[in-house]
């Protein structure tokens, strides 16, 4: 849309937009198709998924999926993978015991030295700019925020289930530090490594911490060992002049003086079915920019257009411009077309 990349600039830079921008990650086929002007098929799906960006939000983050045809693969390790159009799923990685994942992570971590830069990571860096700008190109008039790296707690327990991570972490709680820390020391280098002239104004760090109840490990366990690994990695992009999104799932409130105290310039998605309320958020922190804030699992799949009007209009008095509007996850196939047309007549009709 006409003035979205300057719009987003401004808030994220902390200043007053027209109005509210628009945020999320389209993967509904109605709201493509609407946006595009054309039906989505296989043969047409890249041309359609990107045509419709532009002209029906003004941001997106990390990864524009295309629709996938549904098949089942295996791994170079033995493990299922299912892709399903907009989502994939792959087999959590079995261990014998604590004993055998702790031997095996401790030998990736001495193999590889973290801060160790060679022809290899620099040959990657150049293709992850090279598709960051393919990207930028392909949405147009939509301010792009790649996905950054950080301490990847959300990697680690996810290779093995929730289950699995809780025995290791009471077993061999060395590891999971050890790992946290190699994971920081890769994302501070990366960093260290963009060119000045990167050309980005803002990352999207995604790491899961928290349950719809609260965080995922104790907030004491985090501020011992997670905080400080997140302040590091946010201090190497602010070196860089990129600003931090960070998104985590759940309910935050417990540990969000520690996550603004970490560095993050945004956070997303506030999940408010989760109890993340937006005008507490920004009394609370003013500086700090929101992105998503309207509930994607109820409210937008089942509610009325007026009723998500009312939720958005609500939304933007809260925040008092420090939001970007969407859904509190991403736009799936269950939003009905006429529920994200009231979302954006509802930003549309309350300007700033």
């Amino acid at each position: 849309m006409r003035g979205s990349v300057d719009r987003v600039l401004t808030v994220i830079q902390g200043g007053m937009p027209d109005r509210a921008p628009l945020f999320d990650l389209l993967r509904n086929d109605a709201v493509l198709e609407h946006f595009a002007g054309e039906s989505l098929a296989s043969r047409n799906a890249q041309q359609v998924v990107y045509a419709a960006y532009a002209p029906a939000i003004d941001a997106t983050r990390a990864t524009v999926r295309i629709p996938a045809q549904e098949a089942t693969c295996t791994l170079e390790d033995g493990r299922e993978q299912r892709h399903y159009r907009w989502t994939s799923w792959t087999q959590h990685k079995e261990y014998r015991d604590a004993a055998a994942y702790a031997a095996e992570k401790r030998a990736k971590i001495e193999a590889i030295d973290p801060a160790a830069w060679n022809d290899s990571r620099q040959t990657d860096l150049h293709k992850t700019f090279r598709w960051i700008d393919e990207e930028k190109d392909r949405l147009g008039e939509v301010l792009f925020m790649p996905g950054i790296a950080g301490p990847g707690l959300m990697g680690i327990y996810g290779e093995v289930g929730l289950e699995a991570f809780s025995y290791f972490l009471a077993d061999c709680p060395d590891i999971i530090v050890a790992l946290l820390e190699y994971n920081t020391v890769m994302a501070v280098t990366v960093a260290e490594h963009y060119p000045a002239d990167h050309g980005l104004v803002a990352g999207f760090l995604g790491d899961d911490i928290a349950f719809n109840r609260g965080p995922l490990l104790s907030p004491a366990w985090l501020r011992e060992h997670y905080f400080a690994r997140l302040a590091r990695t946010i201090d190497a992009w602010h070196d860089k002049g990129i600003k931090v999104l960070f998104h985590s799932d759940g309910n935050l409130n417990l540990i969000l003086d520690d996550l603004v105290d970490a560095g993050i310039d945004g956070l997303n998605p506030i999940e408010v079915l989760a109890g993340m309320d937006i005008a507490a958020i920004h009394r609370r922190h003013p500086d700090i920019f929101m992105a998503g804030g309207i509930d994607v699992s109820q409210l937008l799949p089942f509610g009325s257009p007026a009723e998500v009007k009312d939720a958005v209009t609500r939304a933007i008095d809260a925040a008092e411009g420090r939001i970007m509007i969407g859904s509190s996850t991403e736009l799936n196939n269950d939003v009905p077309l006429a529920n994200f047309l009231a979302l954006r007549e509802a930003v549309f009709e309350n300007p700033y």
